[in-house]
């Protein structure tokens, strides 16, 4: 972008000053830098937590000057607006990878509502960024916003599966897909609060969440199954 010359300032440089600088340089050129400041904020998200995420911080533990992460990012919100654009796809790509093209909706609807709740799990800092109240002005950030109905859009797609294939309630797909969603992330943000901890439940935990996630989901159906909620059975 730039290209640091001694005879353009009247004080001399100390060759590690160059040195440091020249580095810095050929990583802004390549983007790596970017990437670099990305990994930090992300790590720094699951060791510290959002709050005390600074850029002068991620700047440090790059080993860049401080002024470096400007370049980049305007502030600390739009650094979390790309995290969790990024967030957004790996949600996505957890959600795709459950999908079964020879299952029923409502079966492919079940299991996405688990990844759903796996990532959330593993990634509680992130889960919390996607939807928290940190990021400012959520709607100025385009990838993010994309970033974030492309992932809903896999359960809205289910759902009108299961509305053609006459299984599901007739109706606006956005809407039930909505409220479905509502109820597997309180299941998420509840474990995430930790609302579960040292509770006794009436089966193992998975089975629990599958359960949670059935019961939701059979709501969809237009003429749902009677069904047992044994220990054993968390299957539609």
């Amino acid at each position: 972008m730039f290209e640091l010359k001694q005879q353009t300032f009247n004080i001399p440089f100390s060759n590690t000053f160059v040195l440091i600088m020249t580095t810095e340089t050929t990583r802004y050129h390549h983007g790596n830098l970017r990437l670099a400041l990305l990994d930090a904020a992300i790590t720094q998200i699951k060791e510290v937590g959002v709050d005390k995420l600074s850029l002068r911080g991620i700047a440090r533990t790059v080993g860049v000057s401080q002024t470096a992460p400007y370049r980049h990012f305007k502030d600390k919100n739009q650094l979390l607006a790309e995290i969790a654009a990024q967030a957004f796809t790996e949600l996505y790509e957890c959600s795709r990878s459950v999908i079964d093209p020879s299952a029923s909706a409502i079966a492919n609807i079940q299991a996405t509502g688990m990844a759903y709740l796996q990532y959330a799990i593993k990634n509680p800092e992130k889960y919390r960024l996607l939807f928290g109240s940190t990021i400012q002005n959520r709607r100025s950030y385009s990838m993010m916003v994309e970033a974030g109905e492309k992932s809903f859009q896999t359960l809205i797609d289910q759902v009108e599966l299961g509305i053609e294939a006459g299984d599901f309630i007739p109706g606006c797909s956005l809407l039930l897909a909505n409220t479905l969603w509502t109820q597997v992330h309180g299941s998420a943000s509840l474990i995430l609060d930790g609302f579960y901890q040292d509770r006794e439940l009436p089966m193992p935990f998975d089975d629990f969440l599958k359960a949670q996630i059935m019961i939701a989901s059979r709501a969809l159906l237009l003429q749902p199954k009677p069904i047992s909620l044994d220990k054993s059975n968390t299957k539609n």
